[in-house]
């Protein structure tokens, strides 16, 4: 009887110290999010930038636009960022579906109407010429949209 209840606490105690040499072997291993996340020869430690480690170090950044200005041309519009010097540019557009852009645009032209008619109201002739403009502008677009749609 004694000698099964010291077998148990021979067992327990050899236990013990298989978790506490996994802890430490846990511990010691452990990687950050960042670690995992990233392939080998990426430093991602910095908080503005990642340097790609290879024959020569590069830095890598990424950039979120998440509008665009009214009047511009894509190609255009980014061409400081492709003529910066030796860098790779990759840009990826979010496609939207259309008839989220037509409910959208809907909603915008609606919202417009209403802005005019207040500018209209208050004699505010400026203010109704731009709200008209933009309101011909939003319609233009949801008919462009519609027309390539079918």
């Amino acid at each position: 009887m004694f000698g099964i209840k010291k077998k148990t606490s021979d067992t327990a105690s050899s236990e013990d110290v298989r978790v506490r040499d996994n802890d430490t072997l846990l511990k010691r291993n452990q990687s950050t999010i960042k670690d995992i996340i990233s392939p080998g020869g990426i430093d991602a430690s910095y908080t503005n930038h990642i340097a790609i480690m290879s024959s020569r170090t590069r830095l890598a950044r990424s950039m979120v636009v998440s509008t665009l200005p009214r009047m511009c041309t894509f190609p255009e519009f980014l061409r400081g960022m492709y003529t910066f010097g030796d860098i790779n540019v990759s840009v990826f557009i979010s496609p939207v579906n259309e008839s989220t852009s037509q409910t959208d645009l809907n909603k915008t032209i609606n919202e417009l109407e209403s802005e005019r008619i207040v500018a209209q109201d208050r004699g505010d002739i400026n203010r109704e010429r731009i709200i008209l403009q933009k309101r011909m502008e939003a319609e233009e677009l949801r008919d462009t949209i519609a027309s390539r749609i079918k």
